[in-house]
């Protein structure tokens, strides 16, 4: 087999000449480029900056964005200075063919893309919020263009793709200051109905955390034998602690105070009480 090793270094030699004839412009490309980067930082730096006390997230988002397309708009300028043959209606042509491979490709994350704009541009919860959709409820530590991470009670790290958060119902635990509890618990043969509301009511009261305004309640909600005086009763309280372990533990003061009222007390203890009435 003959082989022409002067068509091959005469080869190399040409794409040898071509490449150190295009050094100039590569090395303007690589300028250009270099300042299309620094550009995309310090977009991105200026709008985190005027978004950081408002909507700081969708700041986050669209300093992203902005800055990934300066960049591309850096990447093209100097593929244009290397390649002046390259236009941009070769890259039109070419996203235009593409773009509906990569819709039908990834419509789901298109989807939750758009629907994590729209929740950072409506801010209906933020982070730090206590939020619950469908079986999840949880702290929202991110929320990123396509899912939002929240971390349960129980610290397991749930992620939730944005879609489902602007389709489904979401309840948002932290979003006002005030927050009412209630809990519900049987009684029988109490006797008199009026005492006990007003024993429970004036206990919840005296509770650390409890607000006095709106005041406490005590309310029937069900009435199983009148007979036996067998009922239920609900009790209603507020307080400024709106999240969850400030909420165990209203209950736990709440709920230890209504036992402790009604506790039986010794036959002394009565009568020194009596004494004294």
């Amino acid at each position: 087999m003959h082989v022409n090793f002067g068509a091959f270094w005469n080869s190399l030699h040409h794409i040898t000449e071509s490449f150190i004839g295009r050094l100039p412009s590569l090395a303007i490309a690589i300028v250009v480029f270099i300042c299309f980067y620094t550009l995309s930082r310090l977009v991105s730096r200026l709008i985190r900056r005027a978004t950081h006390g408002h909507r700081a997230n969708l700041g986050v988002v669209f300093a992203r964005l902005i800055g990934a397309a300066v960049v591309m708009l850096g990447l093209l300028v100097g593929l244009a200075v290397v390649a002046p043959s390259f236009q941009a209606s070769d890259l039109i042509k070419i996203l235009g063919i593409g773009s509906v491979a990569i819709g039908f490709a990834f419509q789901n994350i298109l989807q939750n893309f758009l629907a994590g704009l729209l929740l950072l541009w409506s801010e209906p919860f933020r982070v730090g919020d206590e939020i619950k959709v469908d079986a999840f409820e949880g702290t929202v530590e991110e929320i990123q263009p396509r899912a939002t991470i929240i971390k349960t009670y129980d610290a397991r790290r749930v992620v939730i793709p944005n879609a489902d958060l602007f389709t489904h119902s979401v309840t948002v635990n932290t979003a006002l200051d005030n927050r009412r509890w209630e809990y519900e618990f049987p009684l029988k043969d109490g006797g008199d109905l009026n005492r006990i509301k007003s024993l429970i009511v004036d206990t919840v009261k005296k509770v650390p955390g409890v607000l006095p305004n709106p005041a406490p309640e005590a309310l029937v909600t069900t009435l199983d034998d009148p007979q036996t005086a067998s009922f239920k009763v609900r009790v209603l309280w507020w307080t400024k602690a709106n999240r969850q372990h400030e909420m165990l533990v209203s209950y736990d003061y709440v709920l230890t105070a209504i036992a402790e009222a009604f506790k039986p007390r010794p036959a002394n203890q009565n009568r020194s009480q009596d004494r004294a009435a």
